[in-house]
């Protein structure tokens, strides 16, 4: 029940670190105390699903954290070298207790650093057994998830066999106090005979790390967890929604309503177009992974995939202009809708590559097509007003616009979502402002004046 979504549309929502990006949105939920708990935070997020189950399944786990008071220290040091020693290329030892007076001996004689990483590697892994001993029993007299409440039994399975109990039960405050058939008999059991099942509990410890710290982002941030729903139609409801790239953003919010289907959005340059698509794009992928979105409330359908047209280059490699590559990338994308999946199909200023005239042609003809079609959710922003006021099928069509106020000839944007079609035409009122008519006409007098001096001459 793998959600859809192609490179492109992380891309244009600036997914994941890449050379064009200086943010992406995975670092805004990686911020985990261990790296095991980033490298669980990346797998789940590329791996979005409209399972509703596993959705509504990890909303629960984040959501016992957030509202409740339990939380399992880590350190991220020693969760470091505790990898660092399970991965460590020496064999196991030998659990007896002639291999161990041995290996013990021999490190008194000569200090082996595999045997000194072994030794601490045992302790650490025994603190971090108690904190998580601690923190779960502090999780009995509550309400657990049903999967997180496995996740415990299984802990508490393996902190049940008996070598780990005593040890635990006075634990070491240094290597040094291990004794040689303790570190032998630990170290046996750590990387040999139950390597897997430590291997899993330390994967638990990872997932309470990632939902601890999702959960940290809802309190400190402002994020709230989404609601799924399946009423006929589409559903989409947000609520103080914003792109969580912004320092101090203007929140928006939007709502389908009734049987619509389409978004038509326009508005001057700057005025925030293109940021609003974005957020609406990071509102559904986030709400596909069960994580915490940028917004007070949100409420939506569960749909198949998303994809996005916002940043979209010419392909040099293919030979293809600005224009023929928006061409392959609707007709692409109209063929994933004649799959008959639920989607979300993203349009920043569709035809922007050719001139005026083929471009309303196009834009028209095709969001005049979109507007019929059902059981799909599109968002259209586009400069070319006209589209809008010449669309036959507007009863689908929600139009939405930003717009601009002129304060002594200077444009000032509020970025708030308001009903409608914007009629603004600011753009040569920045052209002015920015003074290039000026430049252009100080280069051609110089150039005149040269020209007459070197005739006079």
């Amino acid at each position: 029940m793998f959600f859809e979504y192609d490179k492109q549309t992380s891309l244009d929502l600036e997914l994941f670190q890449n050379d064009r990006t200086e943010k992406c949105l995975f670092s805004v939920f990686g911020r985990t105390v261990t790296k095991g708990g980033q490298e669980t935070v990346l797998r789940l997020f590329k791996t979005p699903t409209f399972d509703i189950n596993s959705l509504e399944g990890r909303k629960a786990e984040i959501h016992f954290f957030f509202k409740n008071k339990p939380h399992l220290k880590l350190n991220s040091e020693y969760c470091a070298f505790i990898e660092h020693y399970l991965a460590i290329n020496k064999n196991p030892l030998r659990d007896n207790i002639i291999d161990a007076t041995y290996n013990g001996i021999m490190n008194l004689i000569s200090p082996d650093g595999d045997y000194w990483i072994i030794s601490n590697g045992i302790r650490y892994i025994i603190q971090l057994l108690i904190d998580l001993k601690n923190f779960i029993e502090e999780t009995d007299e509550l309400e657990v998830p049903l999967t997180l409440k496995e996740d415990f039994a299984e802990v508490k399975k393996f902190l049940s066999i008996k070598i780990l109990w005593k040890i635990m039960l006075n634990p070491p405050q240094q290597a040094e106090n291990l004794a040689y058939s303790v570190i032998n008999a630990l170290d046996h059991f750590f990387r040999e005979s139950h390597k897997h099942q430590l291997r899993e509990v330390i994967q638990i410890i990872y997932k309470i790390d990632v939902l601890q710290t999702l959960s940290s982002i809802m309190k400190s941030e402002g994020y709230t967890l989404p609601q799924y729903t399946f009423e006929s139609g589409i559903v989409f409801e947000m609520t103080d929604g914003f792109h969580p790239f912004l320092s101090s953003p203007v929140t928006n919010s939007f709502t389908v309503q009734n049987n619509s289907s389409l978004c038509f959005l326009t508005g001057p340059n700057m005025s925030g177009k293109s940021t609003f698509l974005k957020t609406i794009g990071i509102m559904i992928y986030l709400s596909h992974l069960g994580f915490p979105v940028p917004a007070k409330n949100l409420k939506t359908s569960v749909f198949n995939g998303l994809y996005t047209t916002i940043n979209l280059s010419d392909n040099i490699n293919f030979g293809y202009s600005h224009f023929y590559s928006e061409v392959k990338r609707v007709k692409d994308i109209a063929g994933k809708i004649s799959s008959e999946k639920k989607l979300v199909i993203i349009f920043d200023e569709l035809f922007r590559g050719t001139n005026v005239k083929d471009a309303f042609d196009a834009s028209l003809a095709i969001v005049s097509k979109i507007a019929k079609i059902k059981n799909n959710l599109f968002y259209i922003s586009s400069h070319i007003l006209e589209v809008a006021e010449n669309l036959d099928n507007k009863e689908n069509v929600v139009f939405k616009c930003f717009e601009s106020s002129l304060i002594n000839e200077t444009p000032v944007y509020d970025y708030k979502l308001k009903e409608g079609i914007s009629q603004e035409r600011i753009g040569m009122v920045i052209i002015r402002n920015e003074r290039i008519i000026e430049i252009l006409n100080e280069v051609t007098e110089k150039q005149y004046e040269r020209t007459n001096a070197n005739y006079t001459n």
